[in-house]
């Protein structure tokens, strides 16, 4: 007599790990944003998409390779635009290092700004010029996982960051002595000065921890995950410069194929501004 093997599916001990991991990130999201939103900080809609190669090596090394794209208020506005590249080492089952360089294309949009004076007329209106400004970046990273009951992986990663933004220079335009219509709308300025201003390079130190949850199940091609991180300015006395929460899920589509796609909630408080930013993180990598 032969018997069928039945196939096996997860169990209601996966669901329940399953749900923890939901409701921590629901937890999670819903803390840092309530915390940010509470502040005086201006709020965005983005779109991250981003698209990944990896190589297997031997002896335990990876290479991979990316291309990402992001916008800013949904669709309206153009971002960043980065490439990457990166060599990792896995030392054993629990440890792995990395080593990436990225260049980034950062899109800085034009940013009007009404000044009056303290009569409270109006006294001018100045517009910085849309630019673009190269950044190079350099990383370290040290990550430690485990799964625990052959479901849930918990994953923390530590990484040294270093970025060189390059000079930039651009036109500040100033107007002044306004034209109004019958209804009180500006219809034109008498003076237009066009100031040339220079913007010098800068370099930024950062450790950004990050810690992770996931469901890691054998046979199961859905991997829902959570995790947050943190981004300390090292040249700045450990400044928390930006906090970043995530939930989302990746899906094999095949041993090669992986698609992903969550949601993503960052407050920034650095030198690119005071700002909440919510975005649509969606991705995918090839692996052979």
């Amino acid at each position: 007599m032969f018997k069928v093997q039945r196939p096996s599916f997860p169990g209601n001990k996966c669901k329940r790990q399953v749900k923890s991991i939901f409701y921590f990130s629901l937890l999670t999201l819903s803390l840092f944003t309530s915390n940010a939103m509470a502040q005086d900080t201006e709020n965005y809609g983005a779109v991250w998409t981003e698209i990944g190669v990896t190589k297997v090596l031997p002896y335990n090394f990876s290479l991979e390779a990316g291309v990402g794209f992001r916008t800013l208020d949904w669709f309206e506005d153009a971002n960043r635009f980065d490439a990457s590249i990166g060599l990792s080492y896995k030392l054993g089952k629990y440890l792995k290092f990395g080593l990436g360089y990225t260049f980034i294309e950062r899109h800085y949009w034009d940013r009007p700004k009404t000044h009056y004076n303290r009569y409270g007329i109006f006294n001018g209106y100045n517009i910085d010029e849309s630019q673009w400004a190269q950044r190079h970046r350099v990383s370290f990273d040290v990550t430690a996982d485990k799964r625990f009951w052959k479901t849930l992986r918990i994953s923390l990663r530590e990484r040294y960051q270093y970025t060189h933004q390059a000079a930039r220079d651009f036109t500040r335009q100033r107007q002044r002595d306004p034209s109004f219509d019958a209804d009180g709308n500006i219809t034109g300025f008498d003076e237009i000065t066009e100031l040339p201003e220079h913007k010098a390079a800068w370099d930024r130190h950062l450790l950004r921890s990050r810690l992770k949850f996931a469901i890691d199940r054998k046979g199961l091609a859905w991997e829902p995950f959570t995790s947050v991180e943190f981004h300390n300015d090292m040249g700045n006395s450990w400044h928390l410069d930006k906090i970043r929460a995530m939930a989302g899920t990746e899906y094999a589509v095949s041993k090669q194929h992986k698609i992903s796609a969550a949601y993503v909630f960052t407050h920034e408080h650095d030198d690119d501004g005071n700002e909440n930013i919510h975005a649509i993180s969606i991705g995918y990598r090839f692996k052979f």
